[in-house]
């Protein structure tokens, strides 16, 4: 069993702008939520197979996410967790409203036992998160910071 949380957000730039000033991890430390947080050492652009940490709504134990998609200006999507038990998948989509501007939707799909014994409190988590990281690329788009 599986259940999505979702959020969108329409920003006043290309695509590719968006999707670049996501696929930067290097500069997340300067517009990242407090409520997704990397630590440690920058992986430069994200690429297919990275593995980049971050704190949730902070958690004292950072969690590793491993990129799973980079196809510009598409989509980005990361994840973790042990299949069958708590599986996370978060995707950003990238699609395009005219020349410049672009919707974004944050798409988060949670599965595993343990995930569906807690899918109230994950869902409404994964909610917020995705609508902070939204809000915040939001503003590093539109202002730099």
């Amino acid at each position: 069993m599986s259940f999505i949380a979702q959020a969108s957000i329409t920003l006043p730039v290309s695509a590719e702008a968006a999707f670049d000033r996501l696929a930067d991890h290097e500069s997340w430390p300067s517009w990242m939520p407090a409520s997704f947080m990397p630590v440690g050492p920058s992986a430069g652009r994200l690429r297919v197979g990275s593995k980049v940490r971050v704190r949730i709504l902070g958690s004292k134990v950072p969690v590793s996410i491993r990129i799973r998609v980079v196809d510009r200006p598409r989509e980005i999507t990361w994840g973790g967790g042990v299949p069958g038990v708590f599986l996370a998948d978060h995707r950003f989509l990238f699609e395009p409203r005219g020349e410049s501007s672009v919707e974004v939707r944050s798409v988060e799909t949670w599965s595993g036992i343990i995930a569906s014994l807690f899918r109230r409190t994950l869902l409404s988590q994964a909610e917020r998160v995705g609508k902070d990281q939204l809000g915040a690329l939001a503003r590093a788009v539109t202002t730099g910071r």
